[in-house]
């Protein structure tokens, strides 16, 4: 056990003694490659040295830019033992999203994949195949000085960037309280992690994976890690948890509802599954209580919430029978904040409403986050004094999220005070993706939406520009701007956007139009055609050309199964919608695709092509029993 209760230990010691407790057993499972706690914890001892030898101490920032590998978890657990307070960055991020990350953090150090520029400090570049610890072998030795001390609760000890709505991203500082307070609820929750085998599924610069990393791996479970981006197929994601023997599973509920439509979400697939914990966004109902019927008998389901600036997650709650049978606006309730957590539900003006009536939550203690790095306006705005607190400073994280609370404690999410959403669990902030438009030449105003369509929400964006704009012009500006989760599905230019009485741009009038896929305003008739954009990019990027036409059929112009393969991972990679490779399959065309993910429904299968119809038949029909053999069963 931790010891969590009585003492409060560096995280360093936490994992080091849970290293010295398995000794032998697999810390790290990449499926080909596996790591014992043995090697990790010496590997990390390197890291420290390596760290320290490139001028990074206690309280300094190290930015790393890595995919999943046991080099970069050897690196978040040097840090640890240095004292250094690390920034975890999305590896595929626009170069311009980048920099003002590291101009917010002004890093002692970046370490990366490839090529990458740290005006602040050093930059350390690594090959983007590092696999195992072997690769370590020009790292100086394990020191034997002890770690830097960690005797402050409120010790910084990571930064994990979200949304913002001033038009960059904002850096949540968690201190070394709230993850502690995190490992005990999880201990509460799950028992001995050593004993347990947690997935890694969640994307290092996401907030849900401080879970998997301080619940699981520093408490000494083994990790089975699934680095998402290099696995073009969903299934194969399905498959990895299986493989890997995985007990514990926390994912966004649309994650674990795209495994379920591909069929990889099952008793007999997953036997090893004991807990499911699941949270970012709300679990449709009905789909939640599909997911009770089939595992309820074997394995736990938590719902859980909280803001990246409160440690992850703050409160919680078990799925039983007696819980689906209530709920509000088709969703459960958010349960109870966890110990060391207080809480305030106030109106417009700060003050208490009447218990059963909705406010914004406040959410105060010890472990809510230090603010936002580099960031005094923001965080004077979201980081408060507690309105109920007069005599001495108490700082509450002001949520933005509407809610209300009932008799016996539990909160039930009521929506939002501001223009923040949800996508896949990832935090939008709107604003930031207005400004990003409103930063092309000629722009005048924006408006971003998000609207319900067949296969997924999108994002449509609205704006009024001096002159005409080719949308594909902006398309590829905010390429080099935004991440793929960010990017709005479709552009609209229209001559003026949509008021309210007071003059204000009405947001609700923006979604109706954007919910239709052509329409007019002020006799003009405004076509959908930025996601043929985005489709036609994949296809050049599977391809190796250009040389076709938006009716055109893939499997015509030389398709393959894998082309196909990679026309799916860069869809993947520039919009969040998860389509199907049997929907691709099925809609074989750029236009075709491209109104499937709009929810535009079949398109007119207008194709031009030499060969005949049998032919492509022919094609086609192999393509799909290759992708059904590779999927061995959930995808046909």
């Amino acid at each position: 056990m931790l010891g969590l209760q009585t003492s409060e230990p560096s995280l360093w010691s936490v994992f080091e003694a849970a290293a010295h407790r398995r000794n032998a057993e697999p810390a790290l499972d990449f499926g080909e490659v596996v790591v014992s706690f043995r090697d990790l914890r010496e590997a990390s001892l390197r890291a420290a040295a390596f760290l320290r030898r490139c001028g990074v101490g206690a309280g300094d920032v190290v930015a790393l830019q890595l995919a999943k590998r046991p080099l970069t978890y050897a690196l978040m657990l040097g840090c640890l033992n240095v004292g250094a307070v690390y920034a975890p960055l999305d590896p595929n991020n626009p170069a311009a999203r980048t920099a003002a990350m590291l101009a917010r953090l002004r890093p002692k150090a970046l370490i990366c994949s490839g090529a990458g520029i740290n005006p602040f400090g050093e930059t350390i570049g690594f090959a983007p195949g590092l696999e195992t610890t072997a690769d370590l072998a020009g790292w100086p030795a394990a020191e034997t000085a002890d770690p830097a001390p960690s005797t402050s609760a409120t010790q910084p000890v990571y930064v994990m960037f979200t949304s913002g709505s001033t038009g960059e991203p904002k850096g949540a500082v968690i201190p070394k309280a709230g993850i502690l307070c995190l490992m005990r609820w999880a201990q509460s929750l799950i028992g001995r992690s050593e004993e347990q085998r947690f997935t890694a599924i969640n994307p290092l610069h996401f907030d849900n994976s401080v879970f998997d990393f301080y619940c699981g791996l520093v408490s000494g479970a083994t990790l089975v890690a699934i680095e998402t981006s290099e696995l073009p197929n969903p299934a194969d994601w399905g498959r990895r948890i299986s493989d890997g023997r995985a007990t514990v599973l926390f994912a966004v509920p649309t994650l674990l509802m795209l495994l379920d439509t591909l069929g990889a979400l099952e008793p007999l697939l997953l036997p090893h599954i004991e807990t499911f914990v699941f949270g970012g966004e709300g679990y449709p109902i009905e789909r939640l209580r599909a997911l009770q019927r089939k595992f309820g008998r074997q394995a736990k389901l938590v719902n859980v919430y909280g803001p990246t600036e409160t440690s992850c997650i703050c409160s919680s709650l078990e799925i039983t029978d007696a819980v689906l049978a209530e709920t509000v606006n088709g969703l459960v309730s958010l349960g109870w904040l966890h110990a060391g957590f207080s809480r305030a539900v106030l109106d417009e003006e700060g003050h208490p409403v009447k218990l059963g009536e909705t406010g914004e939550l406040w959410i105060g203690g010890g472990n809510v986050g230090l603010g936002y790095y580099g960031n005094p306006e923001e965080t004077g705005r979201r980081f408060r004094q507690d309105p109920g607190q007069a005599d001495y400073r108490a700082i509450c994280y002001r949520s933005g999220d509407l809610v209300r609370e009932t008799s016996d404690g539990r909160l039930w999410f009521q929506g939002r005070r501001d223009n923040q959403i949800k996508i896949a669990g990832h935090r939008v902030e709107l604003e930031e993706i207005d400004l990003a438009v409103e930063a092309f030449p000629g722009m005048i105003r924006a408006q971003t939406v998000l609207i319900d369509a067949q296969t997924a929400p999108q994002l449509v964006t609205a704006f009024v520009a001096c002159a005409p704009i080719a949308v594909n012009d902006i398309a590829a500006a905010l390429r080099d701007r935004l991440p793929a989760y960010m990017r709005p599905a479709r552009l609209l230019q229209l001559d003026k956007l949509p008021t309210n009485a007071n003059g204000k741009i009405d947001r609700l009038a923006v979604r109706r139009l954007a919910e239709e896929p052509e329409f007019s305003v002020n006799d003009h008739t405004y076509p959908v055609e930025y996601t043929e954009t985005l489709v036609r990019d994949a296809w050049r990027t599977a391809l190796g050309h250009d040389r076709f036409s938006r009716n055109d059929n893939f499997f015509d112009l030389g398709g393959t199964s894998l082309a196909l393969t990679r026309v799916h991972a860069a869809l993947q990679a520039m919009r969040p919608d998860a389509i199907a490779m049997t929907d691709l399959f099925e809609h074989p065309s750029v236009a075709l695709i491209a109104a499937f993910l709009d929810g535009r429904g079949p398109a007119e299968r207008r194709t031009t092509s030499e060969h005949s119809i049998s032919a492509r038949g022919e094609r086609q029909q192999a393509v799909l029993a290759q992708l059904r053999a590779r999927g061995k069963g959930p995808l046909s």
